[in-house]
Order: C-alpha cells, then structure tokens, then sequence
C-alpha cells in the first residue's frame, strides 16, 4: 500500500501564525479518515484542510505515532490542522517565509510592509484589528461593485462587491494606494507586476527573484495556483 505524508499544526489565533508542525506517515487512508469522520466520497484524496479535535489528535498519534504535543506550549488559544503534504508545489518548499500563514508576525517584526486581503474572514480580520486598535498599524478598506455581467458566477446574490482590505505598518501608508493602482492596472499581469507588487508587500530582491523564477515551474505554480494571470477589464 502507498504511503502519503502528512502535516499536524497548532495555530495560534493571536499571533495568526503556525507555531508548532510535525510530519507524519500514513500507510493506511481509510484509517485517517475513519478518525476525522472525513468524507471519503467529497475528498477521497485529502486534498481538504481539517480541523482537529483533542480526542481526534489523541487517536492519531495512537494510531500513527504522530507524537504532537501542542500543550506543551501552554498557549490559551490554538487550533489544531491536519493537511496532507503536496510535494513540489508546497508554500513550505519557498526558502523564505511568505506571508501565508505568517502574515501578521512578520509584520510585527517589521520584515514585511503591507497586507492585502480580497474578501477577508472575520476571524483573520479581527487578528490584525487588534494591532490596528494599539496604534502599531494602519488599516484601509476599499469597496469594488462586482459588474453586473459577473453577478451570475456570484454564488450568494448579497455579495454585490469586493472587500479588499489593506494593512500597513504606520509610517508605510503610501504602499496602500500604490498597490491599489497596480491591481487596478493589471490587465495581463506580468513579471514586471508581479515583481512590484513583491516590493510593495516589503520582500527583499532576492526572494521576489526567487517566487518569479519558481512561481510557474510546477504545475499549477507554487500552492497549487499560477500567480501570472490576465485580469478581466471590467473590473478596472
């Protein structure tokens, strides 16, 4: 029977980052998903991101010999992950930290200048509202009408625009409208835009050169999608 990696990891909800991951082997699917009660017809592959329970986690360190321990770190708010390990095209295989999953402490640690968020989640917004309300970084939030040619491919017919949501570290506002213009201009977005856009979010020369070398070599590019794409006109 083939074997399939996969990855536990605690997050923290006030630092909104992965603080503790371990790897483990799985030589046995149904097994997995028998103790995440997964749906095997929706997602026989695991190609989902699932919550873990403590007694879901006891069962598979038990069971795989996980050894995942995240109460040790002895922090109030955590949420456990499992997802499986996607070889080649992984956000883990970028030798620097981008901001998936770590957005909000390299922006703390000044590393990195400027978040973008389309559409953002509550939770994550209210992650980096805290930091807004002590006075550490601005916030900005900008309302684009979806076209009415497009409201068709619109699953809730509430959502009648796009809430993109900017936050920069105070002193770096200008990144804010900058970056704003460079969407709004990104008919047949390119290397060049895609290489301004890594300046503005605060990533060094040699990590953009790297993501722009790198970005379409797997398919599907890194994470599983291309990052070069041509954007519809109408929403310029």
């Amino acid at each position: 029977m083939s074997q399939a990696s996969f990855i536990l990891s605690a997050f923290d909800l006030n630092l909104w980052c992965s603080v503790l991951e371990t790897k483990f082997t799985v030589d046995d699917l149904a097994a997995l998903q028998a103790i995440i009660d997964a749906d095997i017809a929706d997602d026989p592959d695991f190609a989902g991101l699932y919550s873990i329970d403590p007694d879901e986690l006891n069962a598979i360190n038990q069971r795989f010999d996980g050894g995942f321990d995240p109460a040790r770190l002895k922090l109030p708010d955590i949420e456990i992950w499992l997802e499986r390990e996607r070889k080649g095209r992984s956000i883990r295989d970028v030798p620097y930290l981008v901001h998936t999953n770590f957005e909000l402490p390299l922006m703390l640690e000044g590393r990195k200048k400027l978040a973008r968020f389309t559409d953002v989640l509550p939770k994550t917004e209210e992650a980096f509202d805290r930091w807004v309300e002590k006075g550490l970084f601005h916030k900005e939030v900008f309302l684009e009408p979806i076209p009415a040619s497009l409201k068709t491919y619109v699953s809730d017919p509430d959502h009648s625009a796009v809430r993109d949501v900017y936050y920069t570290l105070k002193g770096e506002e200008w990144r804010i409208p900058a970056m704003n213009l460079l969407w709004k201009a990104g008919v047949g977005w390119n290397e060049h835009f895609e290489r301004l856009e890594g300046v503005l979010f605060g990533y060094e020369d040699w990590q953009i050169d790297w993501w722009i070398a790198h970005r379409n070599k797997q398919s599907g590019g890194i994470g599983g999608v291309p990052f070069c794409c041509r954007v519809d006109s109408e929403w310029s």
